[in-house]
């Protein structure tokens, strides 16, 4: 049986990355998806649900202390790849 937390995990607001899932949170969504691509220039990855299709891109946070990571929902595209490689950006601090 697949488990698909995405519809749960949109219900953030993804205005900065503290909104966004981390944690346990993150993990159970990573948990059911699959690494489409990493790119080590924008420290960043790209992953596709393997329930509903929904691209997730992962980002880093320093908190100075400590990395987290978390993700956040890739926007609607023809090419998610390009935009994770030429156009995505982490979500602000706080």
């Amino acid at each position: 049986m697949n488990n698909c937390n995405c519809a749960e995990a949109l219900q953030h607001s993804f205005a900065t990355a503290n909104d966004a899932p981390m944690g346990g949170e993150y993990h159970a969504i990573v948990a059911g998806c699959e690494l489409v691509v990493r790119s080590e220039e924008e420290w960043m990855s790209l992953y596709r649900c393997r329930t509903c299709g929904r691209f997730w891109a992962e980002a880093c946070y320093d908190s100075g202390h400590v990395f987290f990571y978390y993700l956040f929902p890739a926007p609607q595209s023809d090419d998610v790849v390009r935009w994770l490689r030429e156009e995505a950006a982490e979500l602000p601090p706080s």
